[in-house]
């Protein structure tokens, strides 16, 4: 039940998110290694894996639909790649580093607490 459009949006934004990645690279004269970018595209497939683990949740549970919470996670993850595509351009235009804010671990943290509760109620 997971909007299809989302999930296109956010392909295309990871694809724009690696190239602007390793645009930034030679503009910052870091070396550019097929190991980064293989690291990178592991990375981005793990990210991916986040809203289908949540949905077989859902689903394992049989008593939560979890759609709503994939469908807000997989809009965290777009503008985390938006934030990410924006921050290499700004370096770009610049030259200027910046503090990488890692947004995608600010919501692992969160759905982790939300998991823990679902567990304790469960439990109870």
């Amino acid at each position: 039940n997971i909007n299809a459009d989302i999930v296109r949006i956010l392909l295309i934004l990871m694809a724009c998110d690696t190239l602007f990645g390793i645009i930034k690279a030679v503009f910052a004269n870091e070396r550019v290694t097929i190991k980064k970018l293989l690291l990178g595209l592991t990375i981005k497939f793990l990210i991916l894996l986040i809203p289908m683990v949540l949905s077989l949740v859902g689903k394992g549970l049989g008593l939560y639909d979890f759609t709503p919470l994939v469908e807000i996670v997989l809009r965290i993850l777009i503008v985390g790649e938006g934030f990410s595509i924006l921050t290499s351009m700004y370096i770009i235009k610049t030259g200027k580093k910046v503090e990488d804010i890692d947004i995608v671990s600010l919501m692992l943290a969160s759905l982790r607490k939300v998991l823990f509760s679902m567990i304790n109620m469960l439990l109870q």
